[in-house]
């Protein structure tokens, strides 16, 4: 009986949520009703806008020659022409295929054609604000939104990247959308339309992007190719958010392509048999389903990371239109050669390392370097058939992040020095229990050696010591606060797992021999087109900390390459360079619970290191997340290092040739913000040139006298506990 009620009661209480629901979403839809007639009405008397909105027919292919060079003016890419735009035309017949555009309005605007309303849909309308409850409740829906192709034609010729999205801005478009209808048949519309598309930042037009993207024009598919369907589901859904299915296409882009192609199997664009093996082949492993900017075809190998940096650099610039572009980079072919070797694996052994071979080779590798002062970009290289690894995929920091998450900020803001004992045993925070590696705990700990021995709890009660906007302060000119998914808040688990990839990284650590500062990255160091040299503005730099937060940081670090730190064997040492001159920090992440067979093995095993003249992040991973077959085993730690050190020095190596190693240097400069965050950090800055041993004498006097105070009055503590349980068991 009791169990029925509970029932009734339950479903009573479904019923009045499901009610209210639904209640709210019939007001919406009225709402939306009365503003589509309002709209509607107003539009009928007038529009200041639309009177003016033209379509441009432009016939001609526009495009870009470029060569790009290294530093000797050697060649790394010559004469790639790139596609900007390549008319739609629809006479005498349409040169874009039709499962194409019956596609894109599938997912646009299903009615375009049938709508006796010109410019806008009430059914649509209504159907967005419908699936929008149902989601609500809970219930699994293919999502649309309300806008036709004429509203979006003039969202981009009125607003084009300025549009906010505002109730003011969509009354806009529908007025301007309606008079432009009965200016233009549909098929001019829609024609103007997919020209005007802006679906990669270096083209315009549906044609173009897909030139750039799959190699073809999108003239003439096979629907009976499931690889071509694909395409065809992908550029569909692309507008829906096209930097991030680009960027991310193995993981967003992909999941939008199959999201696509359940609409075309469901208006019956496409059969079951081609669904499910577009489907099927969308969800291999196999890369036959892939962008071609990953290929680039024509560029060597060994050049292509590089070049794919250089050709995204560019796609940001106005830059002439056809018209031959020389561009000159700070690369060297013959550095970026033997990079290529190295993330191949292929680099002849030096008998100075431990060890110097990959675990599995089918692994993925990939390496980035910079030079500290300047922030240029001189070497980028993987093993990957995507060149784009190096600075596009996300992957997991592992400690690597603590530097410059967890103890920069303490060390900034909340007075952390090197002889702050700190916590090295496991502690819970929430429900979440910090272990460090092997499950060992060390008692109480200094920071610095707690630092050089990555230990998680000190690294996690170090990143407890600030606030979010602390973090944040450090975290943006460091250039890795775009990476945090919660916007500026950050969670306890970042401290020792945050999202990034190895160029951001590199460019990260390089503060560390710039005295706190940051150059932003760039491969370009000049633009010629006829002989003329186009002016460009110089790289952004900004200080990310202090001084002495720079120096305390750096004298920290030392230790991790030290006989009691984490990577003994790491540093370039081994190559002949004195450890005075550098300093290094490992990482590496761990495969979820749900991974088959990935006990002991890591898919992110990260090695970064600064010196003075150069900065270099190294990574060896999985291919997947979801798979730990080729993922180097990072326990014992000693079969991943045989990687990561194997990549870290050669690296070193063939980037320092004929260079000189330095010995680190600093100023007195102080962080904005720091005299209002802590009023310590001016003292801290008068010390800054001064010998830091000396600080760190004085500091680990206070810290032993701490530490024998502490026992003390824990010694008493015990004694009187003693008294008081033996008076209660008497």
């Amino acid at each position: 009986m009791f169990s029925k009620n509970n029932k009734k009661k339950r479903f009573r209480f479904l019923s009045r949520r499901h009610l209210t629901a639904i209640i709210l979403g019939m007001i919406a839809m009225i709402v939306i009703l009365f503003m589509s007639i309002g709209a509607y009405t107003i539009s009928k008397r007038y529009s200041p806008y639309s009177s003016l909105l033209e379509i441009q027919n432009i016939d001609e292919k526009i495009t870009q020659s470029f060569i790009i060079l290294d530093k000797n003016d050697e060649p790394l890419d010559k004469n790639n022409v790139v596609v900007k735009f390549d008319p739609v035309k629809y006479q005498p017949n349409w040169n874009v295929d039709k499962l194409y555009r019956d596609t894109l309005l599938a997912v646009e605007d299903a009615s375009f054609y049938t709508r006796k309303t010109k410019g806008f849909s009430i059914k649509d309308t209504m159907g967005a604000v419908v699936s929008q409850v149902r989601k609500k409740l809970g219930q699994k829906v293919v999502t649309r939104g309300a806008s036709t192709i004429e509203q979006q034609l003039v969202k981009i010729m009125v607003f084009g990247t300025n549009n906010k999205n505002t109730l003011s801005d969509k009354v806009i478009q529908l007025i301007d959308a309606r008079k432009l209808s009965q200016k233009y048949n549909r098929d001019d519309i829609l024609k103007a339309y997919l020209n005007e598309l802006r679906l990669t930042p270096n083209t315009v037009g549906v044609r173009a992007a897909s030139l750039e993207l799959f190699g073809n024009d999108m003239s003439d598919m096979n629907t009976n190719d499931p690889k071509q369907v694909a395409q065809i589901a992908y550029m569909a859904g692309l507008g829906q958010s096209p930097s991030v299915y680009v960027q991310d296409f193995e993981k967003s882009g992909k999941q939008r392509t199959l999201t696509v192609l359940a609409i075309m199997k469901e208006n019956e664009l496409i059969g079951d048999k081609i669904y499910k093996q577009t489907v099927e082949l969308v969800q291999s492993e196999k890369e036959e389903f892939a962008l071609k900017r990953y290929k680039q075809e024509g560029t060597p190998k060994e050049y292509q990371p590089y070049v794919s940096k250089v050709k995204d650099e560019l796609s940001s610039l106005n830059l002439p239109q056809n018209a031959t572009i020389t561009v000159k980079t700070y690369a060297d072919s013959n550095q970026l050669k033997e990079l290529h070797n190295i993330v191949e694996g292929t680099y002849p052994q030096d008998d100075r390392l431990p060890n110097g071979y990959i675990e599995h080779k089918q692994s993925l590798t990939a390496i980035s370097v910079l030079d500290t002062k300047t922030g240029h970009i001189i070497g980028l290289a993987t093993n990957s058939d995507n060149p784009m690894i190096p600075y596009t995929a996300t992957r997991s920091s592992g400690s690597t992040i603590k530097p410059l998450l967890d103890y920069a900020p303490a060390v900034e803001y909340a007075g952390l020095t090197p002889n702050t004992i700190q916590n090295g045993s496991s502690f819970t925070v929430g429900d979440w229990k910090i272990n460090n590696y092997g499950n060992q705990n060390f008692g109480k700990v200094s920071a610095s050696f707690a630092l050089g021995l990555s230990l998680n709890t000190a690294a996690v009660e170090a990143f407890q010591m600030t606030n979010d906007q602390q973090k944040n302060t450090m975290m943006e000119p460091l250039g890795l606060a775009s990476y945090n998914p919660n916007g500026s808040n950050y969670t306890a688990e970042q401290a020792i797992n945050y999202p990034t990839n190895v160029l951001a990284l590199s460019s990260a650590f390089s503060v560390f021999g710039n005295d706190g500062v940051r150059v932003e990255p760039t491969t370009i160091e000049s633009i010629e087109t006829d002989s003329v040299k186009i002016n460009l503005s110089d790289a952004e730099s900004k200080r990310t900390m202090s001084s002495s937060t720079a120096k305390t940081v750096v004298n920290m670090l030392k230790e991790a390459t030290g006989v009691n730190g984490s990577e003994p064997y790491a540093g370039p040492k081994y190559t002949g360079f004195s450890q005075d001159t550098y300093v290094m920090k490992s990482g590496s992440s761990n495969f979820e619970s749900s991974v088959p067979n990935s006990q002991n093995k890591s898919p992110d095993s990260l090695l970064v290191m600064a010196s003075p003249e150069i900065s270099i992040a190294t990574w060896l991973g999985s291919p997947t997340y979801v798979d730990a077959t080729y993922a180097p085993t990072t326990f014992p730690h000693e079969t991943a290092n045989q990687g990561r050190v194997y990549l870290m020095n050669s690296a070193f190596k063939v980037m320092m040739s004929g260079r000189e190693a330095k010995s680190f240097t600093f100023g007195n400069a102080v962080f904005i913000g720091d005299k209002e965050s802590n009023p310590l950090m001016p003292k801290i800055d008068i010390l800054s040139n001064k010998d830091l041993d000396d600080v760190n004498i004085k500091n680990k006097k206070l810290d032993e006298k701490d530490i024998d105070d502490y026992n003390s009055l824990e010694e008493k503590y015990l004694k009187t506990k003693d008294i008081l349980d033996q008076t209660y068991k008497d």
